[in-house]
């Protein structure tokens, strides 16, 4: 009783302190989703060279977009004329960081690593689309397959929902649909891998030891690498990883260690390996892969070396005891951030979530029959 009493504390706790930044991610991602239209998006991704690299890892730096949600976005994007390089890019730029990601990173392990998870995503990602470039021969548009439809199942974001007549006014244009875009649609799609990230979290505070660095595994490449190979192969959103990350840190990982796990884990899943191994094939996911790992590993060593050089303070608030000064706001956007999960569960998130479960591994989609 006293260890899930432990755990149902340290859950808690991660989400109360996690709810002011995660809602007004939420709220910052609808009106993204509103203002920036995909056709946009497709003509700066289908410039050649880094031109095209460059622009498409910086347009998926704040978008929302799951890792399996994106790979129909980038196949459409492909047909519409981007070039590999750009898709390679734009494949691995967005699921590492959103929006809403960043402000939760920041509200659950502070500003360093607020700052780092984006800029590491976009150098991934050029990363990526350097070696599309020099190992990617460019195909024609038309050997590239529509769009599969991914693991998400009923959870798959899209990009400029078609924009509503001039004449209505701003509120029905463009206020309404965001606020429904960030708190019901992008909400049903994070609730919950949001709620297992969070129980994850709590479950990692309550039965991990309080001090990894003495066991060998708060700092080095040991822990990146064992980080790594757990979060290449299981699907995780970047919103989800976000906790665990910060429970992992409270209990002595590195900074390092910690951004390697946000970086790979919301990057890279079985079922999304399979999707791009049908749509873009198996060389591009092989130079897919070695950018995402090395980059994440190269980002980690990075910054924990930057951490002892320029003695940066790193302070998970998950460790931070005392009241906050912002108790009200924290109180108040916990209530609220509940009751949206409880109505994202109630409207079936729980039971797409627990499919894309099932399914994850092989990429299937279940039987809808």
């Amino acid at each position: 009783m006293d260890l899930l009493a432990s755990i149902a504390y340290e859950t808690f706790r991660t989400l109360y302190l996690a709810a002011p930044y995660l809602l007004f991610g939420l709220l910052v991602a609808g009106f993204l989703h509103e203002l920036l239209p995909a056709a946009t998006i497709r003509r700066w991704m289908g410039r050649p060279g880094m031109k095209g690299v460059t622009l498409a890892a910086a347009v998926g730096v704040p978008l929302p977009v799951c890792s399996c949600g994106v790979v129909p976005i980038a196949v459409e994007m492909r047909r519409k004329g981007a070039s590999q390089a750009a898709s390679m890019a734009f494949l691995t730029t967005t699921p590492e960081s959103s929006i809403d990601s960043i402000l939760f990173t920041w509200g659950l392990m502070g500003p360093v690593m607020a700052v780092a998870r984006p800029i590491a995503a976009f150098v991934t990602a050029v990363l990526g689309g350097v070696l599309a470039i020099f190992h990617l021969p460019e195909k024609e548009q038309d050997d590239v397959p529509a769009a599969s439809s991914c693991a998400c199942d009923d959870g798959c974001a899209t990009l400029g929902a078609p924009a509503a007549p001039r004449d209505v006014g701003l509120w029905r244009r463009v206020v309404r649909p965001s606020l429904r875009y960030g708190f019901v649609e992008l909400l049903d799609d994070l609730a919950f891998w949001l709620l297992i990230g969070v129980v994850m979290a709590g479950v990692l505070g309550a039965v991990v030891p309080s001090d990894l660095g003495a066991l060998g595994l708060g700092s080095g490449l040991m822990p990146m690498v064992l980080l790594l190979a757990v979060g290449v192969p299981i699907y995780m959103c970047a919103s989800a990883s976000t906790p665990i990350a910060a429970a992992l840190m409270a209990k002595g990982v590195s900074p390092g260690a910690a951004l390697v796990f946000l970086l790979a884990g919301p990057a890279t899943n079985l079922a999304t390996l399979v999707l791009l191994t049908r749509t873009f094939g198996r060389r591009f996911v092989a130079v897919y892969l070695t950018s995402v790992v090395a980059g994440a590993l190269a980002a980690g060593v990075a910054l924990d070396a930057l951490v002892v050089a320029f003695g940066w303070e790193v302070v998970v608030p998950l460790t931070t005891p005392g009241e906050s000064a912002w108790a009200a706001l924290e109180w108040t956007a916990f209530v609220v951030l509940a009751a949206l999960l409880v109505a994202s569960l109630w409207r079936g998130s729980g039971r797409s979530g627990w499919r894309e479960l099932k399914t994850g591994f092989t990429g299937l989609q279940p039987n809808r029959g």
